[in-house]
């Protein structure tokens, strides 16, 4: 009996030894991933300026908050659902609106994906498997610079990871509130950005469907009504702003009839697709915008119905503007906004997309291994009876699948840094990919090991490839890489006469291969100048962008741009016009007026027309407009504009928040 006891209680000590030691680990990953994705977080700039001044008019009005207003004003919506866009305005409240406080949702989100992809491989394949797959999230270069953006990508990818756990417990359960749960779940990851939250339901419904034993009729039952409750959450916002008189909600960006399910399934859907734009005659679209009679949807919140423009505040004068003064050429206006417009960063569709550059350093360093791998575990797994390992398998390999089609042969509207997506099925397969050969070596060491360090070589050659020429630190990754394999080789082999060796050998063949994603990943948190529009991983590839703050540049006497319109328009009134939602955000983040977008996101549309930008000057509500002479989009405008108002510069304000050469600024104040 007293031995018994003493069993137990040496039993009971290595085992709470081991979760003590499990605990730190996992602990040490998550600060891990936590330093690269917080250090100096937001040090750079408010990133995405589009979803900053997004963000900044959603704080002005809760009708702004419900309807993610782009403008404070009102009149134009963000290009994406609410949800999002929702935590950040929270958090912005709570610190502030800097960069810090609107990408902080993100970074904590990818915290939070860490533990849960731990949590989803822990169960079928063990801890360690766990932890291999929370290191290699924690390492992921996409998700490092995703997750230090305010760009929404992040928090979505959590709410998917919560869904895939919901999904799982009803697979290992059977229990069908799990799967209304999960279903539920993607319906806010649909609020988060629309369809691109439905790529992984090929996994979740085949994940419930083979993995519950039920017949199959009680199966396809449980799913449509899952799918009704899907339906239900992810349309539930976008009926309800459609619903709203047009008059009394922002006009809906990057649609052609003013309608969230045209955004769903036209902009962020078959355009991400192919670009059907020209094709279907967008391009060449009359202006069909409705003009109804007292509209307040282009009317800053608070103007009275009848249209009268708002008098100045008691005792103040407006100076008149001195007329071709002019901006000095490639001038600061005090705004240093960091999303330019610059080339595509996805590449070209076709089989090797994901193994060239621009997106293979982006995501697929442990493609290779992941590739392979998938074969590996499908073998180890096939003559045992069917259970949690098997689910697991199939749900992370059709997690990836749809996504790697996707991202691969796509020729419609994407970046590198959607990529995000495919993190956590390479992190999860990773995993299992390790596993499985410790499985192999188990049962036949010698095949085993030949396969290890197949995998391995294939993959260090592949990242070798990628990482060669692009950094001065490249030369030493591949040398920790080449001793790391070295380390392997040598453990292999004692692993013969002593099989503790053996799992030293496969940890240093992992970090073999972990080595060049992690610099790539601590190159892409040190990166003092990052892209904020569309964030990237690795170190910065672009200048210094020339106007800066503190630079001398601006109207006439050395007045900036800025304070130029600030002092000639009313505070109740739009600052001024622009063709598109990146001029104006920087104006809307550094004053919170109302700035008309006549154009939407990226000046393709009609949303505001002539008639309505007249009847705006008419009424005194708009006076400046700033706009490219050589415009081909919106001819119309530029044409009355050129003809009804005075141009106050003639020089080129590409430097100054313009959309490029040739812009110039007009007032319509004045002739």
């Amino acid at each position: 009996m007293k031995a018994s006891i003493l069993s137990g209680k040496i039993h009971s000590f290595f085992r709470d030894r081991r979760s003590i030691a499990t605990a730190a680990l996992l602990l040490a990953i998550l600060l891990l991933g936590g330093f690269l994705r917080f250090y100096h977080l937001g040090e750079a700039g408010v990133g995405n300026t589009y979803y900053a001044a997004t963000v900044k008019s959603m704080l002005m009005s809760w009708k702004n908050f419900f309807f993610a207003a782009f403008d404070p004003g009102g009149s134009l919506s963000v290009d994406k659902p609410p949800v999002g866009f929702w935590f950040q305005a929270i958090s912005a409240r709570i610190f502030g609106l800097n960069g810090f406080a609107i990408a902080l949702p993100n970074a904590i989100a990818g915290i939070i994906s860490m533990l849960m992809v731990y949590l989803l491989i822990r169960r079928p394949f063990g801890t360690w498997a766990g932890l291999i797959a929370a290191l290699a999230l924690a390492l992921m270069p996409v998700a490092i610079s995703t997750e230090r953006n305010n760009t929404i990508d992040g928090l979505l990818v959590m709410v998917l990871l919560l869904a895939a756990w919901a999904f799982l417990q009803a697979a290992y359960t059977g229990r069908i509130r799990w799967l209304l749960v999960g279903t539920l779940l993607v319906g806010v990851g649909f609020n988060i950005k629309m369809l691109e939250a439905f790529l992984p339901l090929p996994a979740f419904y085949a994940v419930y469907f083979f993995g519950v034993k039920k017949i199959w009729w009680k199966k396809m039952f449980h799913l449509v009504a899952a799918t009704i409750i899907l339906f239900a959450v992810s349309l539930s916002w976008a009926v309800v702003v459609d619903l709203v008189p047009a008059s009394d909600r922002p006009y809906v960006d990057s649609t052609a009839e003013n309608s969230v399910l045209e955004l769903i399934f036209g902009h962020n859907g078959i355009e991400r697709l192919i670009n059907l734009r020209q094709a279907v005659g967008l391009d060449d679209r009359a202006d069909g915008f409705p003009i109804p009679s007292g509209d307040r949807s282009i009317r800053p919140q608070g103007f009275p119905p009848d249209g009268n423009p708002p008098q100045p505040p008691a005792g103040r004068t407006l100076p008149q503007p001195p007329i071709g003064t002019g901006i000095i050429q490639g001038s600061g206006n005090g705004i240093r906004p960091n999303n330019q417009p610059g080339s595509m960063d996805f590449g070209t569709a076709g089989t090797t997309r994901l193994f060239t550059e621009p997106l293979a350093s982006e995501v697929s360093w442990l493609l290779p291994l992941v590739i392979g791998g998938f074969a590996l575990s499908a073998a180890v797994l096939w003559r045992r009876p069917f259970g949690t390992q098997h689910i697991s398998l199939i749900f992370f390999a059709l997690w990836l699948l749809p996504e790697a089609v996707y991202f691969t042969y796509s020729q419609g509207l994407m970046h590198a840094y959607y990529l995000i997506m495919m993190g956590p099925p390479i992190a999860a397969l990773t995993a299992t990919t390790i596993w499985s050969l410790w499985q192999i070596i188990r049962a036949h060491a010698r095949a085993g090991w030949i396969l290890a360090f197949v995998l391995t070589a294939v993959t260090l050659i592949f990242q070798v490839n990628l990482l060669w020429g692009k950094t001065t630190a490249a030369s030493g990754a591949l040398v920790l890489s080449g001793l790391m394999l070295l380390l392997g080789i040598v453990f292999a082999l004692l692993g013969r006469s002593r099989g503790a060796f053996q799992s030293a050998a496969l940890t240093a063949l992992l970090a073999a291969m972990l080595v060049a994603p992690a610099l790539w990943s601590t190159l892409t948190t040190f990166n003092s100048n990052p892209n904020g529009g569309l964030p990237y991983a690795g170190p910065s590839q672009r200048e210094e962008m020339p106007g800066g703050a503190g630079q001398n540049g601006g109207y006439g006497n050395g007045v900036p741009l800025l304070a130029y319109l600030v002092a000639y328009t009313s505070p109740d009134t739009y600052l001024l016009a622009t063709e598109r939602a990146s001029d104006s955000a920087p104006y809307i983040l550094a004053t919170g007026r109302p700035v008309l977008t006549f154009g939407g996101f990226l000046a393709e549309y009609d949303e505001v027309s002539v008639t309505q930008l007249a009847m705006l000057v008419k009424n005194g509500l708009l006076r400046f407009v700033l706009f490219g002479q050589e415009n081909q989009r919106h001819q119309e405008i530029s044409a009355w504009v050129q003809q009804n108002c005075t141009l106050v510069d003639a020089a080129d304000l590409s430097g100054s928040g313009g959309s490029g050469a040739g812009t110039r600024l007009y007032d319509c104040g004045e002739k």
